[in-house]
């Protein structure tokens, strides 16, 4: 029962498709809840020897729980065949903050928090009041998850760690957080689950605000359709988001975009390419500033 639970749990975050691909390979590896668009060789159906494990729909495969399966398209004249492995890579402490990120969302109801203790929790896990609690929010969750935290101002101390464990810090400022990983030799342009995200502005700050990465589609040639969960955005409250991010932009200020309009089929997410921070009459552009690795 409980892994018939965990299987549509999984299924519920599945994501969906997104435009470009790499070509149908015989073999690939996905994670539970993970799903990867291929440019298929030909028009077809799709049929699966597991489907519980993992399925195709269009032009994408879904993987559901971990095993593996045998998936065929098929047409009148034509068969291509792709073995499926779905194996969990990610930290069950990380799928846990993951679960949490998404429950508070749905709690908080995109209800405007305001910035004290009394009316904000993740500030008073924080400590401090009146601040931009987007760090505060994945902390609250990564903590609460038990996912080891480095003490508070020791972002500039924190040294590579020896292993992948999943870690990260106890701080809420956006950039001492990309310092400490940093330090950790911990950032990246490849997303995973569970990863944080922070993004910068261009022409305003380098570091405006982070959020955690739930969901992630590999597109193809370096392109990922990433889901978000983040805090103190939109007017002081939780929101999901979804957007196309290009880890290979030539230039990393325009690697963020929508879209397209027709594959927007999540209730409750917010489909956004670069968003924009609006000061002094001007209006700035987002971009992705870095990938923090939790995990590795």
């Amino acid at each position: 029962m409980m892994k018939r639970l965990l299987c549509t749990v999984l299924a519920l975050t599945a994501v969906i498709s997104c435009a470009l691909a790499e070509p149908l390979p015989e073999y690939v590896q996905l994670a539970p809840g993970e799903s990867k668009a291929f440019d298929l060789p030909f028009a077809g159906s799709w049929e699966s020897e597991m489907p519980e494990i993992a399925y195709g729909a269009g032009d994408t495969i879904y993987a559901l729980c971990e095993g593996t399966t045998m998936l065929y398209l098929m047409n009148a004249d034509e068969e291509a065949v792709i073995e499926v492995e779905v194996k969990d890579q990610v930290p069950a402490e990380i799928r846990e903050a993951i679960r949490i990120a998404l429950q508070e969302w749905e709690e908080v109801g995109e209800k405007r928090l305001d910035k004290t203790k009394r009316g904000n929790k993740y500030i008073k896990w924080w400590g401090y009041e009146n601040i931009g609690w987007c760090g505060a929010f994945v902390g609250y969750c990564l903590d609460t998850a038990g996912v080891e935290l480095e003490p508070s101002d020791n972002w500039k101390k924190v040294k590579p760690l020896p292993d992948g464990r999943p870690y990260s810090l106890r701080e809420a400022g956006v950039p001492k957080l990309r310092t400490g990983f940093t330090n950790m030799d911990r950032i990246t342009n490849e997303p995973r689950p569970g990863y944080l995200i922070i993004f910068g502005a261009k022409g305003y700050y380098a570091d405006v605000h982070v959020g955690m990465i739930t969901d992630v589609v590999d597109c193809g040639n370096g392109v990922y359709q990433l889901f978000t969960v983040e805090g103190n955005i939109g007017g002081s409250t939780v929101k999901r988001y979804s957007f196309l991010y290009d880890s290979k932009a030539a230039d990393v200020k325009t690697n963020m975009s929508y879209l397209p309009e027709e594959e927007w089929t999540e209730a409750g997410v917010y489909y956004e390419g670069p968003r924009q921070t609006k000061s002094d009459g001007k209006k700035y552009n987002w971009y992705v500033q870095a990938i923090c690795q939790t995990w590795q």
